[in-house]
C-alpha cells in the first residue's frame, strides 16, 4: 500500500468512526476523532468553532434523540480530504420508526495526523427543522 493509499485509509477509518459515535449517540467517541480547534460548518448558518462548542452543539442534538443511523450510501477520501454521502436516520420519540431520513453530503478535513478539523455539512435545514430537528444555532 503507497503512503497515499495508507492515509486515505486512515481518514476514511477516522471519518467512519466519528460516525458511529452518533450510531451510538457517544460524543466522546465524536471527539476523540477532531482536533481541540475544529470547525463545523452547516450551510448556511454561523461556524461552530471549537472542540467545546462542536460537543455541546452534537450533545443537544443527541438529548432528544432516541436512536439515530447515520447509513453510509458512499465514502471516498483524497488525500486529507473525506466525503461521505449519507441518510441521517432519526427517531424522535421512541417509536422504533424513522421520523427523519435526512440526505446529506458531508465534507471532511483532516490533519496529518488523521484527526477532523473541519467539518461541512449540506442538507436541506427546512427538511431537518420540518422533521423534529432541534435548532443547530448555537
Amino acid at each position: 500500500m503507497t503512503d497515499l493509499n495508507w492515509k486515505i485509509a486512515r481518514n476514511e477509518s477516522a471519518v467512519r468512526a466519528f460516525l458511529k459515535g452518533w450510531d451510538d449517540r457517544d460524543v466522546d467517541a465524536c471527539m476523540a476523532q477532531c482536533t481541540d480547534d475544529m470547525c463545523y460548518l452547516n450551510q448556511p448558518l454561523e461556524a461552530i468553532r471549537g472542540k467545546a462548542k462542536v460537543r455541546q452543539m452534537i450533545a443537544s442534538i443527541f438529548a432528544p434523540a432516541k436512536k439515530v443511523e447515520f447509513k453510509l450510501v458512499n465514502v471516498f477520501g483524497h488525500g486529507n480530504k473525506v466525503i461521505t454521502e449519507r441518510i441521517d436516520q432519526w427517531d424522535w420519540n421512541g417509536s422504533g420508526v424513522w421520523q427523519m431520513e435526512l440526505k446529506v453530503c458531508g465534507m471532511f478535513e483532516l490533519t496529518e495526523d488523521g484527526k477532523i478539523y473541519e467539518w461541512r455539512e449540506y442538507y436541506d435545514n427546512e427538511y431537518w427543522t420540518k422533521h423534529g430537528g432541534p435548532s443547530l444555532e448555537m
